[in-house]
């Protein structure tokens, strides 16, 4: 078992009129990204000043080159990427992070379904 784990953040600039469709589509990708081995967590974020821009922060039990090199080649992954550029009003926009420290909270996480 890998001791690796990288998490980033991708920022996705949704064209107003296929906001609801990118979220279905997107959704779909999560559910199965979800059944991966090494998928740690995603959370999905709108932002509060700009509804059309949706923000993701994924957490991953491999190293960044694992992730790029294996995760993005699958299946559901490359159709995403296909159907992307309908949906994307602008660059999306992504950011590697190394976890320094985590503070988990103890109160309820609402899971927004």
């Amino acid at each position: 078992m890998t001791t690796d784990r990288v998490s980033f953040i991708v920022h996705l600039p949704v064209r107003p009129q296929a906001r609801e469709a990118m979220r279905t589509t997107l959704f779909e990708v999560l559910d199965a990204m979800s059944a991966e081995d090494d998928f740690v967590n995603t959370w999905v974020h709108e932002d509060l000043s700009n509804p059309d821009m949706i923000i993701l922060y994924e957490t991953w039990a491999c190293s960044r080159e694992q992730f790029l090199a294996v995760h993005l080649a699958k299946p559901y992954r490359q159709a995403f990427e296909a159907a992307l550029p309908g949906f994307l009003s602008g660059e999306r926009h992504l950011e590697f992070l190394k976890e320094i420290r985590a503070y988990p909270g103890v109160a309820p996480i609402a899971t927004g379904r």
